[in-house]
């Protein structure tokens, strides 16, 4: 009897873990309200400007795995301009979005393509990457619903707690996705802007991550037009820049 009353209670209590469990939100209420206060932030920001420290690991062709380094700065004014720096060892490259063209400059080269698009700049993004593959560096960042774009492949998310980035307070937040994990470090009190930001590819061999340093957020200084006015720098060539969506219809087209 009491062998009989332990299994029901054992039965009972497992129903009840398995019920909470199905009652629990995918992505815990606080990682939300603070993933969305971020969001808020910085959508709602009429410019800004921002330095990131990037490294990646990347798998040598002798295949050792090494870290890849580089630096963004970054400068955003609503409703449509844009200036990305990006800077490495071999690399050094500008992105502008002016509200009438995407400029894309490689200075080690010489040489930058330009594409004709006007709008805000979720679309101008969307038309950059979709069309054109050309990536915009904290695409997520920039939107205008930072929360929504971040959150809409997300299958859970977790407030992991306080810490400190490079001596800031920041809350550590850790979310799964089907294919990467992603963590962000938003910091404490007035300005929660993220200070770290992390993805893990799981879907490829070691895992390796992308990391990104948040640092220098100015919300103050205004940026005015010239910032992201282009000049081809002297002997610079234009090239033409391909439109992948053109292309893949082209060759669908061929293959029926």
């Amino acid at each position: 009897m009491l062998l009989a009353l332990t299994t029901c209670a054992l039965a009972g209590f497992t129903a009840l873990s398995v019920s909470a469990a199905e009652d629990k939100p995918a992505v815990e209420p606080r990682a939300d309200e603070l993933l969305k206060r971020m969001g808020d932030y910085l959508g709602q920001a009429q410019f800004f400007s921002v330095s990131a420290e990037v490294w990646q690991d990347v798998q040598l062709s002798s295949g050792q795995r090494i870290q890849s380094g580089r630096t963004v700065e970054l400068q955003v004014r609503r409703p449509n301009r844009l200036r990305a720096e990006i800077q490495s060892t071999g690399r050094n490259r500008e992105l502008l979005y002016d509200g009438d063209a995407i400029t894309l400059l490689n200075r080690a080269q010489n040489f930058y393509g330009t594409v004709r698009t006007s709008g805000s700049l979720d679309e101008a993004m969307d038309v950059a990457s979709e069309r054109f593959g050309i990536a915009v560096p904290f695409e997520d960042f920039i939107r205008s619903d930072p929360h929504k774009d971040l959150l809409q492949n997300a299958t859970s998310g977790a407030n992991i707690g306080p810490v400190s980035v490079l001596g800031v307070p920041c809350e550590h937040l850790a979310f799964t996705q089907t294919n990467i994990d992603w963590q962000i470090w938003i910091e404490s009190g007035a300005k929660p802007v993220p200070r770290k930001f992390v993805i893990t590819y799981k879907d490829e061999p070691g895992s390796p991550q992308f990391t990104a340093i948040f640092s220098n957020w100015d919300f103050e200084t205004k940026l005015p037009d010239f910032v992201f006015k282009f000049e081809p720098p002297a002997g610079a060539s234009k090239i033409k820049v391909k439109d992948i969506k053109s292309e893949n219809r082209s060759r669908k087209t061929e293959e029926k």
